[in-house]
């Protein structure tokens, strides 16, 4: 629950950021979804793991310390050597090392919720979460301005990324103080190296309509990172705003997503992970289409409030349906899958994006673009069958 991470949120710190070290237009696309990716890679690394294990706080224990060390990493860079080439890899790679660090135990921490959580109460419990997080985050994010004003040069950068360390440590402490139920007898899954259980993934779909269909979804709603690399610096070159309006930016995210995970809290549980999915898809369609015709910094605030509600309530529904569809054995590694399939769409949209920015396009291709896959992955949501029979 690192709600310090406002502090470097890496649609509006993190892009100006990169651009401000003079990162290409592909460092910038890459940076909001870099910490994804790794998030995204890092389950399947351990899942042939973790499908055989009876317990998964040890997991976590081993590996969240060693993923708070890159966010440390990076600030000292910043800090000590200010612009240049170290320091711009250092941001992109860090990210990326956090996210693969802490990805190792994603599934241990998904399957820790699962035997502590009954199942209709985790929709709850996720927004809740995220809740808390958010509103801390926007604490958090309301330093940007101030810090990035007053210090110039890349330490004001280096201080916020302090800032967000020093969550993640609270978050570690705070996360490991939970109490793991007596450890069961293990699951009778059979040894696999990585590799062999990478080969038997599409045989765990094949058999599943549910899942399958619900993998589309997952994969078009990354259409998103076609235009949230660009967006914030797309509204600093229409109002001829400073670095430090991301500050302004990230706080509009922040609030938007305090309200989203409010309202998923308080309506998942009642209406479903379903329909908080749809809604999620139907709020990046917004923000999408906004992009189109946005030229004040009251619009842009809108369209980052409403991604920000979008990304979360996003998150409550996605967290909660898959351990919801998840099969008998093999949990992790479908869990897994869910990520790892996201990593491919993720860079093929953020380069398609950075590419047409090379290339001068209209911004409003790339906006209309995002909103022409979102379209389809609220298509692919409307189409997925979310009832407790297993279909076949």
């Amino acid at each position: 629950m690192n709600g310090a991470w406002g502090a470097t949120n890496s649609n509006t710190v993190g892009t100006s950021l990169v651009e401000h070290l003079g990162g290409a237009a592909w460092m910038v696309a890459m940076m909001p979804m870099a910490t994804t990716i790794g998030f995204a890679i890092g389950p399947m690394l351990s899942a042939h793991r973790l499908d055989r294990q009876p317990e998964f706080m040890s997991m976590l224990r081993r590996t969240l310390p060693l993923s708070r060390l890159p966010i440390l990493l990076t600030a000292l860079v910043l800090w000590h050597f200010g612009s240049g080439p170290l320091a711009l890899w250092t941001v992109l790679a860090s990210s990326l090392a956090y996210g693969v660090i802490g990805g190792l135990s994603v599934g241990a921490w998904q399957q820790l919720i699962l035997c502590t959580v009954p199942a209709g109460e985790r929709s709850s419990l996720f927004a809740w979460r995220y809740l808390a997080s958010n509103v801390l985050a926007l604490i958090a994010g309301s330093l940007v301005s101030p810090v990035l004003g007053h210090f110039e040069g890349t330490r004001g950068y280096a201080l916020l990324y302090l800032v967000t360390f020093g969550g993640a440590v609270v978050s570690y402490r705070l996360l490991t103080s939970v109490r793991e139920p007596r450890a069961s007898a293990p699951p009778s899954v059979v040894e696999r190296t990585f590799l062999q259980n990478l080969r038997e993934v599409p045989s765990l779909f094949a058999n599943d309509r549910r899942l399958r269909r619900y993998l589309w979804t997952v994969m078009l709603i990354n259409s998103q990172f076609l235009l949230m690399g660009f967006l914030a610096l797309h509204a600093r070159n229409v109002l001829g705003a400073p670095d430090a309006y991301a500050g302004t930016l990230t706080s509009a995210q922040m609030a938007g997503a305090v309200l989203g995970t409010f309202l998923a809290a308080r309506l998942g549980q009642r209406h479903g992970s379903r329909k908080l999915l749809i809604a999620a898809r139907l709020l990046m369609l917004a923000v999408a289409l906004g992009a189109l015709a946005a030229d004040s910094d009251w619009a842009f605030r809108l369209l980052f409030a409403l991604y920000g509600a979008a990304l979360w309530v996003n998150l409550v529904g996605h967290n909660t349906l898959t351990l919801d569809l998840l099969p008998p054995s093999r949990r992790s590694t479908v869990l897994a899958t869910f990520s790892l399939v996201q990593v491919p769409c993720m860079l093929g949209a953020a380069q398609l994006g950075a590419w047409l920015l090379q290339a001068q396009v209209s911004f409003a291709w790339i906006a209309g673009l995002s909103a022409l896959g979102l379209g389809g992955a609220l298509v692919a949501m409307l189409a997925t069958d979310t009832s407790p029979e297993r279909a076949h």
